[in-house]
């Protein structure tokens, strides 16, 4: 969040206009949604499915097409695991940039991490992390991460020097050492992912599992964004328990080696419940209208022996 405040603050002035895509993860839906706006931004929300036509139409009609700054996108989104197109993005960013200013792309590409997705290839301009996630990937350290070019990250760098947004030497210290490590977990979680998906797709306690490697032709652009940014099928799903919270619950409080927990992309497998922990502030609706419903069950999947994490999920479900 430090990493995500400090480029929104730095890029965007009062009287812009911000376009960002949904869901997001809650702690950026609540930031943009209810503290950017108090410092006069606009803001302006667009969803997974609609059309790069669609979306410049949707920001002609706001009256505020000449104030657009920045296109801000989250793929994966958290929790459901939707895609953007990131060149489709740049696109629009492009199309509302003239000669005296430049709409800048940002891209939070948290749920897929250095490894699996490089936002930059496909024309971002700012990429950002949440490194407590797969970077960190010991649950022992929190902190955010930005990189561009010299010329952007100059400026990020200096408001974050006057925000104090700056991560403590040890925790540097940490972090080099977890990218000594990274593919290797990386690749073992995503192994471990494909696994467990394949486990709940059948499973006649699961609903619809929300995972990248669930995609197929049918499933349209999204398939075909996957093609073209997703180099795996990542490590994090979310499925829908059939029943609802209650059912979701006893689920989650059943489970044994998996921890209940809002993080994600550590050795260790978590489970959460979206609705009423990392996206609990999110507008009720909304929440309802992108699937983000009180059945849904997001895990993260661990380094650990994949029958494991299967066995414990199927015990877990048929408690």
């Amino acid at each position: 969040m430090a990493a995500i405040t400090t480029v929104l603050l730095e890029f965007l002035k009062p009287g812009d206009l911000l376009l960002f895509s949904s869901p997001l993860y809650g702690g950026s839906d609540h930031f943009i949604k209810k503290i950017l706006i108090k410092f006069g931004v606009n803001v302006l929300e667009f969803r997974v499915g609609q059309s790069k036509e669609q979306i410049i139409e949707l920001v002609k009609k706001s009256g505020l097409a000449d104030k657009l700054a920045m296109v801000y996108i989250e793929t994966p989104a958290n929790p459901t695991n939707d895609l953007i197109d990131i060149r489709g993005s740049k696109d629009i960013a492009k199309h509302f940039s003239t000669p005296e200013k430049e709409v800048i792309l940002a891209v939070d590409n948290t749920y897929l991490g250095p490894i699996w997705q490089h936002p930059i290839k496909h024309g971002a301009d700012l990429v950002l992390y949440s490194a407590t996630k797969y970077i960190g990937g010991h649950s022992d350290v929190i902190a955010g991460a930005c990189l561009g070019t010299h010329e952007l990250m100059k400026r990020v760098k200096g408001l974050r020097s006057f925000l104090g947004n700056m991560a403590s030497p040890n925790t540097g210290w940490l972090l080099m050492r977890s990218l000594e490590t990274l593919k290797v977990r990386m690749d073992a979680q995503a192994f471990n992912a494909n696994k467990v998906a394949e486990f709940l797709n059948t499973h006649p306690k699961v609903g619809k599992v929300y995972f990248i490697g669930n995609l197929t032709e049918k499933d349209g652009e999204q398939y075909q964004i996957k093609q073209r940014q997703c180099l795996t099928n990542g490590g994090m799903i979310s499925f829908d328990v059939k029943g609802g919270e209650a059912e979701a619950f006893k689920v989650l409080n059943s489970l044994k080696m998996i921890k209940l927990a809002v993080s994600l992309g550590g050795t260790e497998s978590l489970a959460e419940h979206p609705a009423t922990m990392t996206h609990s502030d999110v507008d009720h609706d909304l929440k309802e209208s992108l699937s983000i419903t009180d059945k849904m069950i997001r895990v993260s999947i661990g380094v650990e022996n994949y029958e494991d994490i299967i066995y414990d999920l199927k015990q877990a479900l048929e408690n």
